[in-house]
């Protein structure tokens, strides 16, 4: 009987092309994500799964029940559909169905890891991450609110440093409308740029004021807030920067509560004016974990994230109210063109500058400047 002998396969070139594959999948998966999460941010809301993320960020419900995602996204994209209090056979077979909306939200949660549901639902589920499985993870209260912060910076190599920031405390559809109402009046002025204080000239000063009348108008509800330190004897910029945001966070987070403009508890989510993408998130991740620590009862940890200006018309509006103040801060004597936009910028929220303790060199001392009342 012959012998037969079973040869070894080398599996070792192969091992190179998954590796590939791999690296090749999760690029994708994190474009795909950052797409997604610039257009949920800034409102620009363009086909089912856009839809299905912007419920997702704005209601902790449909994170953890495809009902209720399903009952939101009818409501808010098929309200034509609807008629009455009751849904019909014929009007819910025309809705799109609670089958398409959780695939694509099991897509957001599982793969983009966005808007993640509760710990017992993704226990449920079966999609906790191994190394939350041995965390204690507070479940959020149903109906829950949010703080969405957006936030800009400025001063890194001057005197004085500055942390600006946008409060919205209701994210809703009007977030939706309103993007697609300052989109329209871009279009009819041929207006192709962003509104970047830096970027101001003088041809362009009305369109840049016109532009912030018009943003406070569709958002009456925001608030502005702002931190400011003395630049001296701080060596270490970065650092600096990233204490200030932590400071006015915190700060701004027991405002809301304490005055009963916004009560805890509610999500926070953070956005910052994107600039070195690597940098920007351990930033953010480590002021996430300083919060965190604080254990704030009923402030609940949500998404933070360095996101684009391009099309996010919060971004570029807190990048004006910054760059306003910093324009003030550094040059109280100037009457350019530049200084009339700052001071156009500062009547309209009707902010003094000086107001603003100069001196000041400690970020944990400052004091945040709350021009929601203004």
């Amino acid at each position: 009987m012959e012998n037969k002998l079973t040869e070894n396969v080398d599996n070792s070139e192969s091992e190179p092309i998954i590796d590939e594959r791999k690296a090749e999948k999760e690029k994708k998966i994190e474009f795909e994500k950052q797409e997604l999460l610039n257009r949920v941010v800034s409102g620009n809301i363009e086909n089912i799964k856009d839809r299905v993320a912007f419920i997702l960020n704005t209601s902790n419900d449909a994170r953890n029940s495809d009902r209720e995602l399903a009952w939101v996204y009818w409501h808010i994209f098929e309200s034509n559909l609807l008629d009455g209090a009751a849904i019909t056979e014929e009007q819910f077979k025309a809705l799109t169905q609670v089958s398409s909306l959780s695939r694509i939200r099991a897509k957001i949660q599982n793969e983009y890891k966005l808007f993640q549901a509760d710990e017992k639902v993704r226990r449920f589920r079966g999609v906790l991450e191994a190394d939350q499985k041995q965390e204690a993870i507070e479940d959020k209260p149903s109906g829950i609110g949010t703080y969405s912060v957006y936030i800009d910076e400025t001063g890194k190599t001057q005197d004085y440093l500055s942390v600006g920031s946008i409060w919205l405390l209701k994210y809703g559809y009007s977030i939706i409308e309103s993007q697609r109402e300052l989109n329209k009046w871009k279009k009819e002025k041929g207006i192709s740029f962003e509104f970047h204080f830096t970027e101001l000239t003088k041809h362009k000063m009305d369109h840049y004021k016109e532009f912030f009348l018009k943003f406070l108008s569709l958002h009456p509800d925001i608030g502005f807030k702002l931190i400011v330190i003395n630049n001296k004897g701080h060596n270490d910029k970065n650092s600096a920067i990233t204490d200030l945001t932590y400071h006015l966070i915190s700060k701004g987070v027991l405002h809301e509560d304490s005055t009963r403009r916004a009560p805890l508890p509610r999500v926070l989510q953070v956005w910052l004016d994107e600039e070195e993408k690597g940098s920007d998130q351990l930033k953010l991740e480590n002021i996430k974990e300083r919060i965190t620590s604080q254990q704030i009862p009923g402030l609940y940890i949500g998404d933070f994230f360095a996101v684009p200006s391009a099309d996010n018309f919060f971004i570029q509006a807190v990048d004006l109210f910054t760059g306003s103040i910093n324009r003030k801060l550094h040059n109280p004597e100037s009457s350019n063109f530049k200084d009339e936009f700052a001071d156009f910028v500062l009547a309209s929220l009707k902010f003094d500058i000086k107001s603003i303790d100069i001196n000041n060199e400690v970020a944990d001392q400052s004091i945040v400047f709350d021009l929601s009342d203004k």
